[in-house]
């Protein structure tokens, strides 16, 4: 599918301030222009991000309420349960907190819900559960918004419920919990509504100990790159900070799974943790019980930290195994008998396949095809989904307009999680698609890359890398910068090497940069017909045999011309 090169208008005057204010080149000054940093004041804070920017937890919502009603229950030796969600945010979440508790010497126990037994969030067999065994306060991490029915259950059991969830709030409406600390409260005056669910609880620890718990940053660094939140603002702070606590962690675990994945004495980057170390975390939930993610975060012992990081890369490559084979067959059915001419949202659906990775899938089939995308597994006739989203489509609200035909919902504007009835599975895909119409244009559907300026070769330089290198952490909200470069010519005969790389030489005449494109063997015969090309790329450091040359990493190619 052809991709829509979306150049972002050059702003020269504000260029031209930014660099003589800051110091930097007029390129690292549109790049923040870019991202909506327009003063000198949002991009020193941004370029310089320290902890002492995290905003003051007491603006959170309920916070002082909760710290209270937590201390009371310490203070009167009440029962109280910590309840998470089964993923990187909700275990990571769950971590801090406990640790927080443990410094305080707050008795207490947990519960993670198993996935495919349970599913998300609370349920009829937890409020039985916690009323058995004698609970009276229960903390939900990274869960509970949603939860109304159970949470009013609790109530009547004389339980109080502490929600701390940085989930979409249905229609604004508070769940009947004791506490609820969520900045996207329509009462909020928290000035950040982007924190992950372990940000959230970082922030609920910080204000028990009166500590900014600086050590327990890797923590939320890790479950905050995980959630796929936007990397600025606080989540930014977190993150870089985090990074450096990551790379020297004092954590058994986590030195472990870094050995493990082969990133110790590695610059760990935010990608790595995306790619690399949070998959392996979200594996033993996707496809069993959590204990031994949860287990690895708080392990303190050198041989059991190296067992469960073993543990958890080999439950990742089972995780791998499953995904493949679903995946595979989701494209079939896809092609077989879904019309994306007639149908703007993706819907694939079977019996029985595995509820862990639809999530995964469903975002893979977004990327691919770029539209929402769908992801129902069937099981005696009630269905459990994922969803993904484009830029365009609000997905939690999407569902909410056609929330007839669910038993369920709750997620985010990209992310959403549903359960549905299978009578109710061509309804409901009728339902989004007629939304889908309403809101999305066939522009909409189109993929687009944003190139941030359009650059000469000769205006490259490993000076600039270094730079650009100030805009880190990349990830969500702040993707590493994309440059163009138009009537490049071809220099030499394009190769394919190892896993679907291209490679080829380029020139604009004064300088020439060596182009590598992972997974772009599909542009092979485009690159090998043309005498020049434009090129949208990142500028990275290629090390391999020690080189430390530029190269450029493709991201799409348009051809300019062809040989006759």
């Amino acid at each position: 599918m052809p991709k829509l090169w979306k150049l972002k208008p050059a702003d020269i005057p504000l260029q031209k301030k930014l660099s003589q204010e800051l110091g930097i080149s007029p390129i690292l000054a549109q790049v923040l222009i870019n991202r909506n940093i327009r003063s000198q004041e949002s991009a020193r804070e941004f370029l310089n991000p320290r902890l002492s920017g995290l905003h003051d937890t007491k603006l959170l919502p309920d916070i002082d309420k909760a710290k209270e009603r937590i201390l009371k229950a310490f203070k009167n030796k009440e029962n109280i349960l910590l309840f998470s969600d089964y993923d990187a945010d909700g275990l990571t979440s769950l971590a801090v907190l406990k640790i927080a508790f443990g410094k305080l010497g707050i008795p207490h126990e947990y519960y993670v819900p198993h996935r495919l037994k349970e599913g998300y969030g609370l349920s009829e067999h937890l409020v039985t559960y916690a009323h058995e065994h004698g609970f009276t306060l229960i903390i939900t991490l990274d869960c509970g918004i949603s939860n109304s029915k159970e949470i009013e259950a609790l109530k009547r059991l004389a339980i109080d419920t502490i929600v701390i969830d940085h989930h979409q709030l249905d229609a604004g409406k508070l769940p009947p919990a004791h506490s609820v600390i969520n900045p996207k409260r329509q009462d909020s005056r928290y000035p950040y509504q982007e924190l992950a669910g372990v940000g959230l609880s970082y922030k609920v620890a910080v204000s028990l100990l009166d500590s900014l718990m600086e050590e327990e940053l890797d923590l939320v660094c890790i479950g905050t790159i995980a959630d796929v939140v936007p990397l600025v603002g606080e989540n930014r702070i977190i993150v870089k900070e985090g990074l450096k606590k990551l790379v020297s962690t004092k954590r058994q675990g986590l030195q472990s799974l870094i050995e493990v994945t082969g990133l110790k004495n590695k610059a760990i980057t935010a990608e790595h943790v995306s790619f690399i170390l949070a998959p392996r975390i979200n594996a033993c939930g996707r496809i069993g019980p959590s204990d031994a993610a949860l287990e690895l975060l708080l392990c303190d012992s050198d041989d059991k930290a190296g067992l469960l990081a073993r543990e958890l890369h080999d439950k990742n490559k089972e995780r791998q195994r499953i995904e493949s084979r679903i995946l595979q067959e989701a494209l079939q059915q896809l092609e077989a008998e879904i019309d994306l001419a007639n149908e703007r949202v993706i819907i694939v659906h079977n019996d029985n396949w595995h509820q862990g990775v639809l999530g995964i899938i469903a975002s893979k089939i977004s990327d691919r095809f770029h539209r929402p995308a769908f992801v129902v597994s069937f099981s005696d006739g009630l269905g459990k989904g994922s969803g993904r989203s484009i830029e365009n489509f609000h997905l939690f609200e999407g569902l909410r307009e056609c929330s007839q035909h669910l038993v369920g919902f709750g997620g985010h504007k990209r992310a959403c999680g549903m359960s549905i009835l299978k009578k109710e599975i061509e309804n409901f895909r009728k339902s989004i698609n007629r939304i889908a119409f309403e809101k999305l244009t066939p522009h909409d559907l189109m993929p687009s890359i944003t190139i941030d300026a359009q650059m000469s070769l000769s205006s490259l330089s490993l000076d600039l890398l270094q730079e650009l290198s100030l805009l880190e952490p990349f990830g969500n909200a702040n993707p590493k910068p994309i440059f163009s470069s138009a009537n490049l010519s071809v220099k030499s005969k394009p190769a394919l090497m190892g896993k679907d790389t291209l490679k080829f030489w380029v020139t604009d005449g004064k300088q020439a940069y060596q182009a590598i494109g992972f997974g772009m063997g599909r542009y092979f015969d485009l690159v090998s017909c043309s005498e020049t090309i434009n090129l949208a790329y990142r500028i990275s450091l290629d090390t391999w045999n020690g080189n430390n040359q530029l190269q450029l990493e493709i991201e799409d190619i348009q051809q300019c011309q062809c040989q006759a």
